[in-house]
């Protein structure tokens, strides 16, 4: 239909037309991201709110917020994502640590980049849980976090990994260490 000197498209129409120009121009058209659930523990510190997965040229990116609910500075995470098939079968499973600095008591978006071996398919669902959490002062490591985020991806959610603290040895507020300079005799 022509009204005017512009014409008026229907959107499949205008949304084809769209990727036949971005095609042409040898740009790639970002498909939609992918949800994913989040399996929240309750006794660790952090939280993941929002997670989606998207497909990238040669990786895929997670953005996600993370929650920090605890009065200690985090200074990273480690991460499981695991991917299910329509017939509810582990595809993949994917673990990898994050550096994730985020205040006591705070909330920050990130965008954290991994690598899948197998391409999506079609009725593919993703789960995602926190192994371990760094704090400055703390780290806090989930036991079989990976057992249990397997049955919640099953739809078993009444099991819930128990969650071990040990000090953080290596990274806590250190002071600066002087070095005294040497004294040379004249």
């Amino acid at each position: 239909m022509r009204k005017g000197k512009y014409m008026l498209m229907a959107p499949a129409t205008l949304f084809a037309t769209f990727l036949v120009i971005c095609s042409a121009q040898g740009q790639t058209v970002r498909e939609k991201p992918d949800s994913v659930s989040f399996f929240d523990v309750l006794d660790l510190p952090a939280r993941i709110d929002e997670p989606k997965l998207s497909r990238g040229k040669d990786k895929y990116l997670l953005n996600c917020a993370i929650a920090n609910r605890s009065g200690e500075q985090l200074l990273g995470l480690r991460l499981i994502l695991i991917t299910v098939d329509s017939a509810g079968k582990l595809r993949t499973r994917v673990t990898w640590s994050e550096e994730s600095e985020l205040a006591d008591y705070s909330i920050k978006t990130f965008q954290f980049s991994l690598s899948l071996k197998d391409k999506a398919r079609t009725g593919d669902r993703y789960f995602l849980a926190i192994d371990e959490v760094i704090g400055s002062e703390t780290i806090w490591r989930a036991v079989d976090s990976e057992k249990a985020l397997r049955a919640y991806a099953r739809g078993e959610h009444d099991v819930v990994p128990k969650v071990r603290m040990v000090t953080n040895k290596e990274d806590g507020n250190r002071q600066p260490m002087v070095i005294p300079l040497k004294m040379r005799k004249p």
